[in-house]
């Protein structure tokens, strides 16, 4: 899997240790396949940040937690990172936690882990 990011920077995105990161892309045993799709979506999630231009401005990491169709969450997945690049010279690079249907413990369990890991913001 060729991408042009250190594995820190997939890790952050993620919001996972950088030697689980490391066993995804390497291909090495004991990753769950739910982590190892967390991995390949950082990596999506950087491809499209990549055109926010570094200015050398401040990078928050914001998290977006929604339970909502697909359609409604792509749409919005989509006008949020239109915005993003006018934000300059901040730099914010989003996480998101989508969800069509799950019990209300799934969702508090995604904003522990969020918590955990730490945030800049989340939006519910």
């Amino acid at each position: 899997m060729g991408h042009p990011y250190t594995i820190r920077e997939i890790a952050r995105q993620a919001g996972l240790s950088e030697a689980t990161v490391d066993r995804v892309l390497n291909h090495r045993g004991g990753v769950r396949e739910s982590t190892a799709r967390e991995v390949r979506q950082a990596i999506e999630d950087l491809d499209r940040q990549r055109t926010q231009v570094r200015i050398g401005g401040r990078t928050f990491m914001i998290d977006i937690v929604m339970q909502t169709p697909e359609r409604f969450s792509s749409a919005v997945r989509d006008a949020l990172e239109a915005e993003l690049p006018s934000l300059h010279p901040a730099i914010v690079r989003s996480r998101f936690h989508f969800r069509e249907t799950d019990p209300a413990a799934e969702l508090v369990k995604d904003l522990d882990r969020i918590a955990a890991r730490g945030s800049q913001g989340v939006i519910l």
